[in-house]
C-alpha cells in the first residue's frame, strides 16, 4: 500500500514546463477536496451539505472566449467561425508563458487530477488537469472517469488542461481577442489553457 500512495503523489510536470514549488496534490478524494476547498476559504458549505463556490462574474461558460489554435492539424478540419474560433500560435505561446510563470512563481498548492474522458476503455482519453483551485479538481473529478489505483499508477495524460484562473490577458485588445479571459485549445501540443474565469469550464 505505501509503494501505491508514493507512486500516486509522482507528478512529473516537466513535459509541459512546469516547476512547481509548493506541494502537488493528486487524485485526492472527493471528500478531502471538499475538506481542502473550505480550508482555502474557496468554498462554503450550505445547509444541506452541499458546496458552494461564488465564480464571480461568470455563472455560466463564455463561449466568445474560446478559441483553438490555427495551424497544420486544425486550420483544414475545424469548422472555423463563432463556435470554432481562429487564434495565432504566437498568441497562444505568449499566454502559455503567462500560464508557466504564474505556476513556477507560486508557492501554494497546486492540485492535479488525473483521470478519463470516457468509460469505453477502447476509445477513452487519458486526461489530466492542473489547478490552483481545490474545487476545480473537485468539478474534474465529478466530470471526468476516475481510476483506479493500478491504472494511477502508470498513468500518462494524452490531454492537459492548466486551469490558471488568476491571471488574465491584458493584451486581449492587441491580440484581438473578445476579452482577459481566455480558453484556448492546442490540439497538435494536446494542451489547453484557461485564465481569466473561474467557472468550471471544461
Amino acid at each position: 500500500m505505501d509503494s501505491i500512495l508514493k507512486k500516486k503523489k509522482i507528478v512529473d510536470l516537466d513535459y509541459i514546463g512546469l516547476n512547481v514549488k509548493g506541494e502537488i496534490l493528486r487524485n485526492l478524494s472527493s471528500e478531502r477536496l471538499v475538506e481542502e476547498g473550505l480550508i482555502n476559504k474557496e468554498t462554503r458549505m450550505s445547509l444541506n451539505g452541499s458546496v458552494m463556490v461564488d465564480t464571480g462574474i461568470y455563472t455560466g461558460r463564455s463561449p466568445k472566449d474560446k478559441y483553438f489554435v490555427e495551424e497544420e492539424l486544425t486550420k483544414d478540419n475545424l469548422w472555423w467561425g463563432e463556435v470554432n474560433q481562429k487564434i495565432d500560435y504566437s498568441v497562444f505561446d505568449e499566454l502559455f508563458g503567462l500560464v508557466k510563470n504564474f505556476y513556477n512563481s507560486e508557492n501554494s498548492k497546486t492540485y492535479v487530477f488525473d483521470g478519463f474522458g470516457g468509460a469505453d476503455k477502447d476509445y477513452r482519453l487519458p486526461i489530466r488537469i492542473i489547478a490552483k483551485r481545490a474545487w476545480q479538481a473537485h468539478f474534474s473529478n465529478n466530470m471526468f472517469v476516475r481510476p483506479t489505483d493500478d491504472e494511477l499508477t502508470n498513468f500518462y495524460p494524452e490531454f492537459t488542461i492548466i486551469n490558471a484562473s488568476d491571471i488574465s490577458n491584458t493584451n486581449y485588445l492587441k491580440h484581438k481577442m473578445n476579452s482577459e479571459t481566455f480558453i484556448i485549445f492546442n490540439l497538435k501540443e494536446k494542451i489547453a489553457i484557461i485564465g481569466g474565469t473561474e467557472y468550471g469550464e471544461k
